[in-house]
Protein backbone atom coordinates (compact mmCIF):
# COMPACT_ATOMS: atom_id res chain seq x y z
CA UNK A 1 0.00 0.00 0.00
CA UNK A 2 1.10 3.56 -0.63
CA UNK A 3 2.67 5.45 2.25
CA UNK A 4 3.37 8.93 0.86
CA UNK A 5 0.57 10.66 -1.04
CA UNK A 6 0.96 14.02 -2.76
CA UNK A 7 -2.06 16.31 -3.05
CA UNK A 8 -1.38 19.56 -4.93
CA UNK A 9 -3.77 22.26 -3.69
CA UNK A 10 -4.53 25.73 -4.99
CA UNK A 11 -7.60 26.68 -2.95
CA UNK A 12 -10.09 25.52 -5.60
CA UNK A 13 -13.04 23.36 -4.58
CA UNK A 14 -11.74 20.47 -6.64
CA UNK A 15 -8.33 20.56 -4.98
CA UNK A 16 -10.13 20.41 -1.62
CA UNK A 17 -12.15 17.49 -2.92
CA UNK A 18 -8.89 15.81 -3.96
CA UNK A 19 -7.66 16.12 -0.37
CA UNK A 20 -10.94 14.69 0.98
CA UNK A 21 -10.56 11.81 -1.48
CA UNK A 22 -6.97 11.15 -0.40
CA UNK A 23 -7.88 11.15 3.29
CA UNK A 24 -10.64 8.59 2.72
CA UNK A 25 -8.82 6.40 0.20
CA UNK A 26 -5.47 6.29 2.04
CA UNK A 27 -6.45 6.15 5.72
CA UNK A 28 -3.02 5.48 7.23
CA UNK A 29 -0.65 7.18 4.83
CA UNK A 30 1.44 10.33 4.99
CA UNK A 31 -0.32 13.02 2.95
CA UNK A 32 1.63 16.02 1.70
CA UNK A 33 -0.44 19.08 0.88
CA UNK A 34 1.71 20.97 -1.60
CA UNK A 35 1.01 24.48 -2.82
CA UNK A 36 3.11 25.88 -5.64
CA UNK A 37 3.55 29.64 -5.62
CA UNK A 38 3.98 30.71 -9.20
CA UNK A 39 6.66 33.34 -9.90
CA UNK A 40 5.50 36.92 -9.46
CA UNK A 41 7.12 40.32 -9.77
CA UNK A 42 7.95 42.04 -6.51
CA UNK A 43 8.61 45.73 -7.04
CA UNK A 44 8.00 46.80 -3.47
CA UNK A 45 11.67 47.59 -2.91
CA UNK A 46 11.50 50.35 -5.49
CA UNK A 47 11.19 53.90 -4.22
CA UNK A 48 12.48 53.08 -0.77
CA UNK A 49 9.94 50.36 0.10
CA UNK A 50 11.16 47.46 2.23
CA UNK A 51 10.16 44.56 -0.07
CA UNK A 52 7.73 42.72 2.18
CA UNK A 53 5.44 41.44 -0.54
CA UNK A 54 7.13 38.06 -0.86
CA UNK A 55 6.84 37.41 2.85
CA UNK A 56 3.18 38.44 2.76
CA UNK A 57 2.42 36.10 -0.17
CA UNK A 58 4.08 33.12 1.52
CA UNK A 59 2.23 33.85 4.76
CA UNK A 60 -1.09 34.08 2.92
CA UNK A 61 -0.51 30.80 1.06
CA UNK A 62 0.62 29.03 4.21
CA UNK A 63 -2.64 30.07 5.82
CA UNK A 64 -4.47 28.60 2.81
CA UNK A 65 -2.88 25.15 3.03
CA UNK A 66 -3.22 25.12 6.84
CA UNK A 67 -6.94 25.80 6.44
CA UNK A 68 -7.27 22.92 3.95
CA UNK A 69 -5.30 20.61 6.24
CA UNK A 70 -7.88 21.20 8.97
CA UNK A 71 -10.41 19.37 6.78
CA UNK A 72 -8.48 16.22 7.67
CA UNK A 73 -8.95 16.60 11.42
CA UNK A 74 -9.05 13.16 12.99
CA UNK A 75 -7.09 11.54 10.17
CA UNK A 76 -5.32 8.43 11.44
CA UNK A 77 -2.31 8.98 9.20
CA UNK A 78 -0.17 12.12 9.09
CA UNK A 79 -0.57 15.37 7.16
CA UNK A 80 2.13 17.90 6.37
CA UNK A 81 2.03 21.07 4.31
CA UNK A 82 4.65 22.55 2.05
CA UNK A 83 5.10 25.62 -0.12
CA UNK A 84 7.34 25.61 -3.19
CA UNK A 85 8.12 28.57 -5.44
CA UNK A 86 8.14 27.85 -9.17
CA UNK A 87 6.11 26.67 -12.13
CA UNK A 88 3.70 23.83 -11.22
CA UNK A 89 4.40 21.90 -14.43
CA UNK A 90 8.06 21.72 -13.42
CA UNK A 91 7.76 21.59 -9.63
CA UNK A 92 5.26 18.74 -9.29
CA UNK A 93 7.01 16.06 -11.39
CA UNK A 94 10.34 16.96 -9.80
CA UNK A 95 8.81 16.78 -6.31
CA UNK A 96 7.43 13.29 -7.03
CA UNK A 97 10.86 12.14 -8.23
CA UNK A 98 12.81 13.55 -5.28
CA UNK A 99 10.51 13.02 -2.29
CA UNK A 100 9.51 9.36 -2.49
CA UNK A 101 5.92 10.07 -3.49
CA UNK A 102 4.03 6.87 -4.27
CA UNK A 103 0.73 8.29 -5.50
CA UNK A 104 -0.72 11.65 -6.52
CA UNK A 105 -4.32 12.84 -6.10
CA UNK A 106 -5.15 16.02 -7.99
CA UNK A 107 -8.25 18.04 -8.83
CA UNK A 108 -9.25 18.39 -12.45
CA UNK A 109 -9.97 22.13 -12.38
CA UNK A 110 -7.98 25.12 -11.24
CA UNK A 111 -9.04 27.98 -9.05
CA UNK A 112 -9.77 30.43 -11.87
CA UNK A 113 -13.49 29.70 -11.70
CA UNK A 114 -13.80 28.87 -15.38
CA UNK A 115 -14.99 25.66 -16.96
CA UNK A 116 -11.52 25.07 -18.38
CA UNK A 117 -10.05 21.81 -17.21
CA UNK A 118 -6.81 22.09 -15.32
CA UNK A 119 -5.98 19.09 -17.46
CA UNK A 120 -4.30 20.41 -20.53
CA UNK A 121 -1.77 22.21 -18.39
CA UNK A 122 -0.79 21.19 -14.86
CA UNK A 123 -2.77 18.00 -14.22
CA UNK A 124 -2.14 16.68 -17.72
CA UNK A 125 1.59 17.21 -17.25
CA UNK A 126 1.50 15.40 -13.91
CA UNK A 127 -0.41 12.42 -15.32
CA UNK A 128 1.92 12.14 -18.28
CA UNK A 129 5.26 12.73 -16.62
CA UNK A 130 5.25 11.17 -13.17
CA UNK A 131 6.05 7.46 -12.81
CA UNK A 132 3.45 6.76 -10.10
CA UNK A 133 -0.35 6.33 -10.17
CA UNK A 134 -2.23 9.62 -10.47
CA UNK A 135 -5.89 9.95 -9.51
CA UNK A 136 -7.78 12.85 -11.09
CA UNK A 137 -10.80 13.89 -9.03
CA UNK A 138 -13.66 16.06 -10.23
CA UNK A 139 -16.80 17.42 -8.62
CA UNK A 140 -20.11 15.97 -9.72
CA UNK A 141 -21.94 19.14 -8.76
CA UNK A 142 -24.29 17.20 -6.50
CA UNK A 143 -22.22 16.06 -3.56
CA UNK A 144 -18.56 16.81 -3.00
CA UNK A 145 -18.19 14.18 -0.29
CA UNK A 146 -16.20 11.01 -0.83
CA UNK A 147 -18.10 7.83 -1.66
CA UNK A 148 -16.20 4.58 -1.49
CA UNK A 149 -16.29 3.05 -4.99
CA UNK A 150 -18.42 -0.03 -5.47
CA UNK A 151 -18.01 -0.54 -9.25
CA UNK A 152 -14.56 -0.23 -10.81
CA UNK A 153 -13.96 -0.25 -14.56
CA UNK A 154 -10.57 -1.25 -15.99
CA UNK A 155 -10.19 -0.81 -19.76
CA UNK A 156 -8.10 -3.84 -20.65
CA UNK A 157 -6.19 -4.68 -23.81
CA UNK A 158 -3.55 -7.18 -22.64
CA UNK A 159 -0.81 -4.52 -22.61
CA UNK A 160 1.67 -4.32 -19.75
CA UNK A 161 0.12 -1.09 -18.48
CA UNK A 162 -3.43 -2.42 -18.54
CA UNK A 163 -2.25 -5.45 -16.58
CA UNK A 164 -0.74 -3.12 -14.00
CA UNK A 165 -4.02 -1.22 -13.90
CA UNK A 166 -5.98 -4.40 -13.20
CA UNK A 167 -3.60 -5.45 -10.42
CA UNK A 168 -3.88 -1.95 -8.95
CA UNK A 169 -7.69 -2.08 -8.99
CA UNK A 170 -7.73 -5.38 -7.11
CA UNK A 171 -5.23 -4.12 -4.52
CA UNK A 172 -6.66 -0.66 -3.99
CA UNK A 173 -10.36 -1.55 -3.98
CA UNK A 174 -10.69 -4.91 -2.23
CA UNK A 175 -14.44 -4.61 -1.59
CA UNK A 176 -15.48 -3.32 -5.01
CA UNK A 177 -16.63 -5.24 -8.06
CA UNK A 178 -14.17 -4.97 -10.94
CA UNK A 179 -15.05 -5.10 -14.62
CA UNK A 180 -12.41 -5.56 -17.32
CA UNK A 181 -13.65 -3.99 -20.55
CA UNK A 182 -12.08 -4.81 -23.90
CA UNK A 183 -13.04 -2.53 -26.78
CA UNK A 184 -12.36 -4.23 -30.09
CA UNK A 185 -11.13 -1.63 -32.55
CA UNK A 186 -9.19 -2.18 -35.81
CA UNK A 187 -6.03 -0.10 -35.46
CA UNK A 188 -4.67 -0.81 -38.92
CA UNK A 189 -6.20 -1.17 -42.33
CA UNK A 190 -5.51 -4.37 -44.22
CA UNK A 191 -3.73 -4.35 -47.58
CA UNK A 192 -6.06 -7.03 -48.88
CA UNK A 193 -8.52 -5.77 -51.47
CA UNK A 194 -11.29 -8.34 -51.96
CA UNK A 195 -12.93 -8.90 -55.30
CA UNK A 196 -16.54 -7.78 -55.70
CA UNK A 197 -18.84 -10.33 -54.13
CA UNK A 198 -16.03 -11.91 -52.10
CA UNK A 199 -17.11 -11.64 -48.45
CA UNK A 200 -14.72 -14.27 -47.06
CA UNK A 201 -12.49 -11.53 -45.62
CA UNK A 202 -15.37 -10.36 -43.44
CA UNK A 203 -15.63 -13.79 -41.83
CA UNK A 204 -11.84 -13.99 -41.42
CA UNK A 205 -11.70 -10.58 -39.75
CA UNK A 206 -14.60 -11.51 -37.49
CA UNK A 207 -12.85 -14.75 -36.50
CA UNK A 208 -9.60 -12.87 -35.77
CA UNK A 209 -11.42 -10.28 -33.67
CA UNK A 210 -13.22 -12.99 -31.70
CA UNK A 211 -9.96 -14.83 -31.02
CA UNK A 212 -8.28 -11.60 -29.93
CA UNK A 213 -11.15 -10.78 -27.59
CA UNK A 214 -11.13 -14.28 -26.09
CA UNK A 215 -7.37 -14.04 -25.48
CA UNK A 216 -7.67 -10.66 -23.79
CA UNK A 217 -10.55 -11.74 -21.56
CA UNK A 218 -8.76 -14.95 -20.60
CA UNK A 219 -5.71 -12.96 -19.50
CA UNK A 220 -7.91 -10.67 -17.37
CA UNK A 221 -9.42 -13.72 -15.69
CA UNK A 222 -5.97 -15.16 -14.96
CA UNK A 223 -4.95 -11.90 -13.29
CA UNK A 224 -8.13 -12.03 -11.22
CA UNK A 225 -7.36 -15.62 -10.18
CA UNK A 226 -3.83 -14.59 -9.21
CA UNK A 227 -5.32 -11.91 -6.96
CA UNK A 228 -7.93 -14.33 -5.61
CA UNK A 229 -10.69 -12.02 -6.82
CA UNK A 230 -13.82 -12.37 -8.88
CA UNK A 231 -14.03 -10.33 -12.08
CA UNK A 232 -16.68 -9.32 -14.57
CA UNK A 233 -15.64 -9.09 -18.21
CA UNK A 234 -17.19 -7.27 -21.13
CA UNK A 235 -16.48 -6.70 -24.80
CA UNK A 236 -17.53 -3.73 -26.90
CA UNK A 237 -16.87 -2.76 -30.51
CA UNK A 238 -15.99 0.57 -32.01
CA UNK A 239 -14.04 3.61 -30.94
CA UNK A 240 -12.29 2.82 -27.62
CA UNK A 241 -12.73 6.26 -26.05
CA UNK A 242 -16.41 6.41 -26.84
CA UNK A 243 -16.93 2.80 -25.81
CA UNK A 244 -15.30 3.34 -22.41
CA UNK A 245 -17.14 6.60 -21.71
CA UNK A 246 -20.47 5.08 -22.72
CA UNK A 247 -19.84 2.07 -20.48
CA UNK A 248 -19.12 4.38 -17.53
CA UNK A 249 -22.39 6.24 -18.04
CA UNK A 250 -24.56 3.20 -18.72
CA UNK A 251 -23.31 0.97 -15.89
CA UNK A 252 -23.04 3.37 -12.95
CA UNK A 253 -19.27 3.05 -12.71
CA UNK A 254 -17.79 4.79 -9.62
CA UNK A 255 -14.10 4.83 -10.55
CA UNK A 256 -11.94 4.06 -13.57
CA UNK A 257 -8.42 2.64 -13.46
CA UNK A 258 -6.68 2.93 -16.81
CA UNK A 259 -3.17 2.06 -17.94
CA UNK A 260 -1.01 4.43 -19.92
CA UNK A 261 2.49 4.22 -21.26
CA UNK A 262 5.41 5.34 -19.14
CA UNK A 263 7.75 8.24 -19.66
CA UNK A 264 9.32 7.42 -23.01
CA UNK A 265 10.07 10.99 -24.04
CA UNK A 266 6.76 11.54 -25.76
CA UNK A 267 4.40 10.20 -23.07
CA UNK A 268 2.44 8.16 -25.62
CA UNK A 269 -0.94 7.06 -24.29
CA UNK A 270 -2.38 3.58 -24.43
CA UNK A 271 -4.17 3.23 -27.79
CA UNK A 272 -3.13 6.73 -28.84
CA UNK A 273 -5.22 9.31 -27.02
CA UNK A 274 -7.70 6.93 -25.36
CA UNK A 275 -6.45 7.28 -21.79
CA UNK A 276 -6.10 11.04 -22.18
CA UNK A 277 -9.67 11.33 -23.43
CA UNK A 278 -11.02 9.20 -20.58
CA UNK A 279 -9.14 11.20 -17.96
CA UNK A 280 -10.42 14.45 -19.46
CA UNK A 281 -14.05 13.49 -20.02
CA UNK A 282 -15.08 10.82 -17.50
CA UNK A 283 -17.56 12.08 -14.91
CA UNK A 284 -15.98 9.92 -12.20
CA UNK A 285 -12.50 9.80 -10.65
CA UNK A 286 -9.89 8.22 -12.92
CA UNK A 287 -6.60 6.70 -11.83
CA UNK A 288 -3.90 6.52 -14.48
CA UNK A 289 -1.40 3.72 -13.85
CA UNK A 290 1.97 3.27 -15.57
Amino acid sequence: MSSRILVPVDGSEESRLAFTHAVAQFPESHIVLLHVIEPFADHTEAGGHDGRRSAAVFEERQHLVDEIAQLGEGYSGSITTELVYGRPVHVLPRYVDTHGVEEVVIGSRGRDGTARLLLGSVAETVVRRVPVPVTVVRSTGDDDGYHRPERILVPFDRSFCSRNALDYAFERFPAASVTALYVNYPLFETDHRPEPGDDSHEFAEADDAERDADTVIEMARRIADRNDRAIETAIADGDPSRGILNWIAEHDIDHVVIGCHGRDGVARWLLGSVAETVVRRAAVPVTAVK
